[in-house]
Parts: C-alpha cells; structure tokens; sequence
C-alpha cells in the first residue's frame, strides 16, 4: 500500500519511533554523566542539565503530536511502544535535572 514497507508494523504508524529512541539515549547519557563524578564536575552545570531536559522533553512531546496527526491522517493504528518512549523520557526529563540538584548540594555540603 505504502511505497515502503517501514512505514507500518502491524497496521501501527513506526516511521518516527527512532527519533523518540535517539532522545531516550539522549537523556539516558545526561543521567549517566550526572551520575559520574568527574563528567559532573568538568562538563555540566545546572544550566545545561536543565536545558538538555527541557528540549528533550518538549522535542519528544512534538513528535507525539506530529505521529497522531498523522495516523489519524494515514488511517493507522497508534503505536503503544512510542507511547511508552514518551513517558520514559518525560521521567528522565524530570529526574535529571532533580537529580543533578541533589548531587550538586551534596558535593557543597562535603566540601
């Protein structure tokens, strides 16, 4: 029907679900070095943590949008593992920058 068969899996719409998997590792690296004491220290600030959070999370929110309009548009079913890929990052969005605050107050404290 499509002029490629990677559109659809199964009667749902998996075009755009790489894009939400390349932001996954995004903000999984971000909650890796937030972790990491000397990348912490050397290579982030709170500026960063929170801004990398923000774009991910609003970047993955456009991508939703975008995968409904066109599934109501192409007549596809939804695809539940994006669904899932959302909140997912949505959690790492949250948690990291929560995360890099507490860590940040700890190290003050040591010092």
């Amino acid at each position: 029907m499509y002029t490629y068969s990677s559109f659809e899996d199964s009667g749902t719409f998996i075009l755009l679900r790489p894009i939400l998997f390349l932001l996954l590792a995004v903000a999984f690296l971000l909650f890796l070095a937030i972790l990491i004491s000397r990348i912490r220290n050397s290579m982030l600030n709170a500026f960063a943590v929170v801004s990398l959070s923000v774009v991910t999370v609003f970047v993955a929110l456009q991508v939703g949008y975008y995968h409904a309009i066109i599934v109501d548009e192409i007549g596809l079913g939804g695809d539940p593992v994006s669904f899932y890929l959302f909140f997912t990052i949505a959690a790492f969005s949250l948690m990291n920058p929560i995360l890099y605050l507490l860590t940040s107050q700890k190290r003050n404290i040591v010092q």
